[in-house]
């Protein structure tokens, strides 16, 4: 069929074009001919290989086809195409005409429609056969004939082109992933700019990433750089753009180029899409692009998926964009916390990174303002209700059961609608059956339901907790055998089970019947999957746990809006779900405050609106008490039938008559039961959370139980009503609501009973929980009564990060709904014991919770309640008795006196006790009066003491034991422990402050009646008062109250001698063994001892204000009585009181670090370094006042190490202030030691070593001062200035390099001055350093070396860091480092170290960085500039170094430097540069500097021991600089070739006016070096040289010259040549015919006889060509004639 349709049409277009176009009939005779050759014109010759019959052997035989195309002519045209297509399905093309026939198929595609159609006919196969060839510009084509099709009005040319064009694009990457799989050893790479830098791409790649950066261009409407013609709508644009995601995006994630299209072209179109008005179908797709985006290029596009997940949740806000639009948000919302695995990534990826913005958090923080932004859209409420609509036919089961019997109040009412859409959520009314993102056919937004979005964020909700909750639960199940695995599978999942009726099983009389085995095993706790560290998801698992903890106050905030709005059965099962799933992930994870929170909240939902409050108020009832959940079943189906369920009048009638009646309805019994099966499969680890739980399920059991004996002493009711319910409804209603209690009853049943598979410690916690909640009916009913019912769900509770909340709001149980709340406690604990009666057989009471059983027991049946009357009356007897015999005046002895006091005193310490040995009700009234008590007895003790207190001898322990009762322990002689984490808390401020008169009393007037015997109670009680937290003004008072002692013990024993018993303790147990075991006279400096060790105890406070007090009266006893102390008293002071007081600060900044809470860390951190600062102050000041006995002492190098560690330590804080302090300190210290033979070079040594690693730079400052770090560092180089007074000469050379090294990196590192910058003066940190280097000491070996090296690198320092966080310029700094270079390399000049060419590299070098620099640096200063600065520095150090290094045989990369110098002096960027004058004067400055340097080096180059490439590299900067006017880059040699290769290129010239150098002075002035460097001198080798090197540049550099007036004055016609140029071309003539050059510095040629006019040879044939040019220039034909002259003379032609 092909062979006759080819002959047919052959003979057609033969016909038609006889007379009008006899090149397609010749072509078609021709193709004809050809066809008819061949033996055989099926389809496989037509398509057959290499045949030499083939017709892709015959090129020309689609001639005349392409010609008929190329016509445009309708009839030529239609053959053309059909014969093309016919050859392209057949495969029958060549390959080189693929040009040819894209372009034919492009000349018809503007023709007919049907040759449109044609052409699309023939695309299909042209894409699918020739693809692999469509490569480049046919690629091209091919794209461009697609798109023009596209731009087609006709629908079906548009459609159909639009096929093509995605094809063509899927074809075009599908050849990337082809190439990528095969080896590009023989692939050619093209180079291309993307990232940042450039990237080698092979070919389909880069046809790939043209045709991505063009598509994006053309959706954005832009101009696209290869497809010129090619014009796309957005829509269709977007739409191709998401193809290439969907199908290929590993493939564009494996090629950056690719990726930097999608960040910078395809990112910002979406961006601007989503963030403007665009349409509806625009939007829709580039949401759809986003979906693609964020889950196959998360990671490639990180910064910009960020910014795009930020706009989606800012979208979210009611006014940031339309409804519909807020709609696509949440639908990609939906889609990505439907994929789990993506969430954590996004999360991983951005939530978690300090410096990205929060996406998830912020996400479900917009969720919660979305769920309330209109309460009456989603039927918000108090509680959860069932939306309701016109229709009572669609009235669920649910709502039925709401109405019922036993749900009366308002939280169940329903309300009749007349719209369309009831308030609420439901399925029928707030979905859509298509997503608005799936709406591709739609120009316009959908009418979307009003309560759309709220579903939308809903599910959203759901679909995060149970991506969790899939994800993490299988990590929870512990590890056990193959042959349990499979029962403790179907275990756990029992145990986890969701919110389903379903697990209820249905007999057939209907009722509920739900039964388990027994089973005393215990159960194994769950794996909390952030302990599987070894595990290969842990990083996942870590951040599913990090979502958890910082993402659950925003879920709960939005569930709990969403648990009391209106949602429909499906909606609220699965909030339900969510809500356990996620409450469940929590607790395994061992989350505590977000477990609590969510229990809570379920808790609170599972009570109604009002709860047990409303109980209280219709307690007159008198009901008898019964529990509902134990009367469920219990039920006969007689009593179920006979209760039926009421109307909806007569539930209000009862609402208007008993407004205090509340019950529970059904998704009350829900929320219950999903936190009963919380309890099951979170029993192990709940711990105190049980109270949460219990006290729900007891609040239940209450409400329950009162309406079920409510509706049973109600009148009695229809069961017909007359609000619109039929008889069955109701009937359904009661049986669902039976349904759910029974369901209720039985997870309760199952949650106790398994405790016993609890551990012993789970299950301690459990009855620990139980028994709280019988004090909290008992006892604490009154406190509990003024708390707000809702303070514990507030959101300020609810964000206290990993704080345990409490349970439901304690309501006091008062009278029978107190005996109800007990009997639901025993009823549980018989439950509990029953169930656990093997564990209660063990011997190990305390574990098994046996003696806490009996405890609690015993304390209710004993309990006694007096009246708070009764009770003050009894003290004041007391207080009176007591007062009465203590101040008794009878003839008594002494001793019989004492032990009445002492006796009195007892009875007022048993009455204290009294008060707190048993468990007190938890109401204000309750407290009140044990307080009152406690003060009017300790009001007691001191009227006692102001009366009889100087004759006390006997009872001051128990004196003390009253004063310190007001704590939360008594302090006794027996009981001190002097325990560093001793910790008083007082009941009360009033009874602190009560108590603090009497402590007052006896520190000032009767200390001297205290025994010796009670001074160190005396000495704790102090503690104890200093330690407290509640009244500030008394610790620091009491503080100053241990001066009042000291004072004391050293009136006792003036000189203060410490006995050998004293100075060998090591401990603080060992001193209070000295005081109660020693004389009086021996226990004296110990007990002044452990009165500095208490004060050293307060000093480690937690209060900012008690510390500096304790420290500042520590330090004053020291300044008072350091004369006194003997050098074995002084170092025992050293060991236990410095030494501790710097361990201690040390150890308790370390346990602030450690403390993971989100508030206050910093600012603790911050108070304990400003202790440090004043602590270490005063040690300092200590030591130097002890230095010389310190030194003197046997143990100096321990005491001096010792002292050392800790100040490593706090260093180590890197804190500001404390290093400053600590080098400051250390600094004293250095000052009062003369000579380092005092205290010997390893002591010095240490100091070295600790000053080495103390650096201050990066440490931080916590107090945000002005200055920064700049004090710290000066204070840090001081410490260093003494280290060098000390040490001197004995330094070594490794020392010299660190502190080069560190002072570099105090420098860069230091903050910038608050109030100037340093670009004309340096700061105090970089002067400080200047000096610095100045102080080193030289004749260290290798010192000079190192310091070069510093002052290089600050030299250079402005041009490399400048500029960054510390906003320093270093400008100052480079230009007076400069100065220092130069000083130190001329001082050092005559020494043998200065030889050394590598020192002098690394100078020279440095000071060639801001050469390169002129005019592209903008931060200059003052006057001179840097690179001036630079240039006067270089020449002076070169006229220094070149006569020391003239000799040295080997310095190549000093010399290459100085080639480098030479180079930055005559170079300039001149167009960076703002004024054109100072262009002129700084040439002249470069061409005084030039001639310096020239001077210098130019009899050094010659040398024999001077590289040849730096000669080279010498006569190309020349050459380089010298040129006036740019020439063409193919003048110039590239890479590989020959220097003078370009001269023989061929390329067209230039017509342009080319502008001269802006330096042609200095340019002049190098070109006349170079000629002067090849012309004849001496003839010395040395010239020789240079002149060799020089000599092809200067060829080179008069080429160019000739060989742009060759090229460029044709172009020009009769233009006249631009003066500039004319001017160079006449002075390079000049100078090569003027020239003589050296016979050896270029290369003999065959027949040229001039030794001196080599050069004009060289360049004659460039000169003929000129000579040859029409119109040229009289002057310049002249010079052309006289080199021609010169030629022929010096030649002998």
């Amino acid at each position: 069929m092909t062979a006759q349709l080819l002959a047919s049409e052959l003979s057609s277009l033969l016909q038609e074009s006889k007379r009008k176009n006899p090149e397609i009939r010749a072509a078609a005779e021709k193709s004809l001919n050809d066809l008819k050759s061949l033996p055989q014109t099926s389809e496989a010759q037509l398509s057959a290989g290499s045949d030499m019959r083939d017709l892709r052997c015959r090129p020309n035989f689609a001639r005349p086809f392409l010609l008929a195309c190329s016509t445009r002519n309708p009839k030529y045209a239609s053959s053309g195409i059909i014969c093309l297509q016919r050859l392209i399905v057949s495969k029958a093309l060549p390959n080189e005409l693929l040009e040819g026939v894209l372009e034919a198929l492009r000349e018809c595609s503007s023709l007919a429609l049907d040759l449109q159609l044609k052409v699309l006919q023939a695309l299909p196969s042209l894409l699918q056969n020739f693809a692999s060839k469509l490569k480049g510009k046919l690629l091209v084509n091919a794209f461009q004939l697609c798109f023009s099709l596209h731009n087609n009005k006709t629908a079906v040319v548009s459609n159909t082109a639009a096929a093509a064009l995605q094809q063509l694009v899927a074809s075009t990457f599908e050849k990337v992933s082809v190439e990528d799989g095969l080896p590009s050893e023989n692939e050619t790479s093209t180079e291309i700019t993307a990232e940042g830098g450039t990237l080698l791409v092979r070919e389909s790649a880069l046809d790939a990433y043209k045709l991505l950066n063009d598509i994006c261009l053309l959706t954005e409407g832009h101009t696209p750089e290869v497809l010129s013609t090619a014009t796309l709508s957005q829509n269709f644009g977007l739409e191709l753009l998401a193809s290439i995601l969907s199908d290929y995006a590993d493939t564009l994630t494996i090629h950056p180029e690719q990726i930097h299209i999608c960040r910078t072209r395809l990112m910002p179109l979406i961006i601007r899409v989503i963030s403007e008005r665009a349409t509806f179908s625009t939007t829709v797709r580039a949401m759809r692009l986003i979906q693609l985006i964020l889950s196959r290029l998360l990671f490639a596009l990180a910064s910009e998926c960020e910014m795009v997940l930020s706009l989606l949740n800012h979208m979210l806000d009611p006014d940031a964009a339309f409804l519909w639009k807020r709609a696509l948000c949440l639908e990609v919302f939906r889609s990505i916390h439907s994929d789990s695995t993506l969430a954590r990534s996004i999360y991983s990826h951005f939530d978690e990174q300090e410096e990205k913005r929060n996406i998830v958090r912020d996400h479900l923080a917009t969720l919660v303002r979305l769920a309330s932004e209109k309460p009456t859209v989603i039927g918000l409420g108090n509680q959860s209700t069932i939306p309701v609509n016109s229709h009572p036919k669609d009235n669920s089961s649910e709502q039925a059961a709401i109405q019922a019997e036993g749900l009366i109040g308002g939280i169940g009412a329903a309300v009749t609608l007349k719209e369309p859409e009831a308030p609420g959520i439901s399925t029928r009314w707030s979905t859509m059956r298509i997503p608005c993102i799936d709406q591709l056919d739609k120009s316009e937004p959908p009418v979307l339901p009003a309560a759309y979005i709220y579903g939308l964020a809903l599910t959203c909700i759901n679909n995060f907790s149970e991506g969790l909750a899939k994800f993490l639960l299988p990590f929870t199940i512990p590890v056990e055998t193959k042959a349990k695995r499979k029962s403790r599978a179907a275990q756990k999942a029992e145990e986890i089970n969701e919110i389903d009726p379903d697990i209820i099983n249905v007999t057939e009389d209907g009722r509920q019947e739900i039964s388990r085995n027994q089973s005393n095993r215990h159960r194994r706790s769950p794996v909390n999957p952030l302990g599987l560290e070894g595990h290969v998801l842990y990083n996942q698992i870590c951040t599913s746990g990090h979502m958890v903890e910082h993402c659950w106050p925003a879920l709960l905030a939005a569930c709990s809006t969403f648990l009391n709005a209106t949602l429909d059965s499906d909606f609220y099962h699965a909030l339900i779900r969510s809500f356990q799933r996620f409450t469940q992930v929590a607790g395994l994870l061992d989350l505590s405050t977000p477990r609590d929170a969510f229990l809570t909240t379920l808790g609170k939902h599972s009570l109604p609106s009002g709860g047990i409050a409303s109980l209280t108020a219709s307690n007159a009832r008198n009901s008898p008490i019964s529990s509902s959940l134990e009367h469920a079943d219990n039920q006969t189906d007689s009593e179920r039938e006979s209760s039926p369920s009421p109307s909806i009048s007569s539930v209000r009638k009862r609402q208007s008559v008993d407004s205090g009646t509340v019950t529970m309805n059904t998704r009350n019994l829900l929320c219950l039961r999903a936190l009963l099966n919380l309890g099951i499969a979170l029993g192990p680890v709940l711990q105190k959370s049980w109270l949460i739980i219990l006290e729900t399920l007891q609040q239940a059991d209450l409400i329950l139980s009162h309406a079920e004996t409510g509706r049973r002493q109600a009148p009695g009711h229809s069961k017909q009503g007359s609000g619109g319910l039929s008889a069955t409804d109701d009937a359904n209603g009661a049986i669902d609501f039976g349904f759910e209690v029974a369901a209720v009853k039985t997870a309760g049943t199952r949650m106790f009973e398994s405790s016993s598979e609890l551990s012993d410690q789970a299950f301690i916690s459990v009855l620990t929980c139980l028994c709280d909640l019988l004090r909290i009916t008992q006892n604490e009913a009154l406190e509990a009564s003024e708390r707000p019912n809702d303070d514990l769900l507030s959101p300020k509770s609810l964000l206290r990060k990993h704080h345990r909340l409490p349970s439901l709001s304690r309501i006091p149980l008062d009278g029978d709904l107190a005996v109800r709340g007990n009997m639901f406690v025993f009823t549980r604990l018989n439950e509990i014991i029953t169930h656990n009666t093997l564990r209660f057989l063990r011997q190990d009471t305390g574990e098994t919770g046996w003696d806490l059983l009996i405890e609690v027991l015993t304390n209710s049946l004993s309990r006694q309640s007096s009246g708070p009357e009764v009770r003050i009356k009894a003290t004041s007897v007391l207080n009176d008795m007591v007062f009465a015999i203590a101040t008794s005046q009878n003839d008594l002895s002494s001793e019989e006196r004492d032990n009445i006091r002492k006796r009195g005193l007892a009875a007022l310490l048993g009455g204290i006790k009294s008060l707190y040995d048993e468990p007190r009700l938890d109401s204000k009234a309750s407290q009140s009066c044990d307080l009152e008590i406690h003060r009017l007895i300790i009001e007691n003790l001191r009227s006692v003491l102001e009366q009889c207190g100087d004759s006390f001898i006997r009872g001051w322990d128990t004196v003390f034991a009253i004063i310190t009762s007001i704590f939360d322990k008594l302090i006794t002689l027996d009981e001190i422990t002097y325990d560093d984490k001793s910790n008083y808390a007082s009941r009360s401020s009033k009874l602190l402050r009560s108590s603090f008169g009497p402590l007052q009393l006896i520190c000032s007037d009767f200390i001297s009646s205290v025994p010796h015997s009670c001074l160190l109670t005396l000495l704790e009680t102090l503690y104890a008062f200093c330690s407290q937290q509640q009244d500030l003004n008394i610790s620091l008072t009491t503080i100053t109250f241990f001066r009042n002692v000291s004072d004391f013990l050293q009136l006792e024993d003036a000189n203060m001698n410490f006995d050998p018993c004293i100075t060998k303790c090591r401990s603080e147990v060992d001193l209070i063994r000295v005081i109660q075991v020693e004389d009086h006279a021996k226990s004296i400096p110990a007990l002044w001892l452990c009165l500095l060790v208490r004060l050293m105890r307060i000093a480690n406070d937690s209060r900012l204000e008690v510390r500096h007090s304790a420290l500042h009266t520590l330090f004053r006893i020291f300044d008072a009585c350091s004369e006194q102390l003997s050098p074995p008293a002084w170092q025992m002071c050293y060991r236990v009181i410095v030494l501790e007081l710097l361990s201690s600060n040390k150890a308790h900044y370390e346990a602030v670090e450690e403390v993971q809470s989100s508030s206050g860390g910093e600012e603790t951190q911050a108070s304990w370094s400003e202790t440090a600062v004043i602590m270490f102050g005063g040690v300092s000041k200590l030591l130097t006042q002890n230095l010389e006995t310190m030194i003197s002492s046997a143990n100096f190098a321990d005491m001096w190490n010792q002292l050392l560690g800790y100040v490593q330590g706090l260093l180590e804080r890197k804190v500001l202030d404390v290093s400053t302090a600590v080098c400051t300190g250390m600094t004293k210290i250095l000052v009062d030691i003369d000579t380092i033979d005092k205290v010997g070079l390893p002591s010095i040594a240490k100091v070295w070593n600790l000053w080495e690693s103390g650096i201050p730079v990066s440490h931080t400052n916590l107090s945000h001062g002005r200055s920064g770090n700049q004090d710290s560092i000066v204070a840090y180089l001081d410490w260093l200035h003494q280290l060098f007074r000390l040490l001197g000469g004995r330094m070594s050379i490794g020392q010299v390099k660190n502190v080069t090294k560190r002072l570099r990196s105090c420098v860069v590192d230091s903050d910038a001055s608050a109030y100037s910058a340093d670009i004309d003066k340096m700061t105090a940190v970089q002067k400080y350093s200047l000096e610095t280097l100045r102080l080193i000491p030289t004749r260290v070996p290798g010192a000079l070396s190192e310091i070069v090296d510093s002052i290089s690198g600050f030299v250079v320092l402005a041009y490399g860091e400048g500029g960054g966080e510390k906003l320093q310029t270093y400008v100052a700094l480079s230009k007076s480092a400069m100065d220092l270079l130069r000083s130190c390399i001329k001082d050092h000049a005559g020494a043998k170290r200065i030889q050394d060419s590598k020192l002098l590299t690394k100078a020279i070098s440095a000071l060639d960085i801001p050469l390169q620099l002129k005019y592209e640096w903008r931060l200059e200063g003052k006057g001179p500039s840097p690179w001036k600065k630079a240039t006067i520095t270089a020449l002076e150090i070169l006229e220094v170094t070149i006569p020391i290094l003239k000799p040295v045989p080997e310095a190549p990369a000093f010399w290459s430097s100085v080639v480098k110098i030479s180079s930055g002096i005559t170079s300039a960027k001149t167009q960076s540069c703002n004024a054109s004058s100072a262009i002129l004067e700084d040439e002249a400055f470069d061409i005084a500097a030039f001639t310096r340097i020239q001077t210098l080096i130019t009899p050094i180059f010659g040398l024999s021991s001077i590289p040849e490439p730096t000669r080279r590299a010498y006569a190309a900067s020349l050459f380089t600089n010298s040129i006036v006017h740019t020439p063409n880059p193919d003048d110039l040699a590239r890479p590989g070739q020959d220097l003078l290769q370009g001269l023989q290129s061929s390329h067209i010239g230039r017509t342009q006016d080319l502008p001269p150098n802006p330096r042609a002075k200095l340019s002049y002035l190098l070109l006349d070096e170079l000629f002067h460097l090849v012309s004849v001198r001496e003839g010395t080798p040395e010239q020789l040289r240079l002149a060799q090197a020089a000599a092809p540049y200067l060829i080179l550099r008069a080429g160019i010259t000739l060989k742009a007036y060759v090229l460029d004055q044709p172009l020009r016609g009769r233009m006249p040549q631009p003066w500039s140029q004319k001017k160079e071309l006449l002075y390079v003539l000049r100078k090569l015919v003027d020239l003589d050059s050296e016979p050896g510095a270029i290369p003999d040629a065959p027949g040229i006889t001039s030794p001196r006019k080599k050069h004009l040879h060289r360049l004659f044939g460039l000169v003929v060509q000129a000579t040859a040019v029409k119109g040229g220039d009289e002057e310049v034909t002249g010079a052309l004639k006289t080199y021609l002259d010169t030629v022929g003379v010096d030649f002998g032609i």
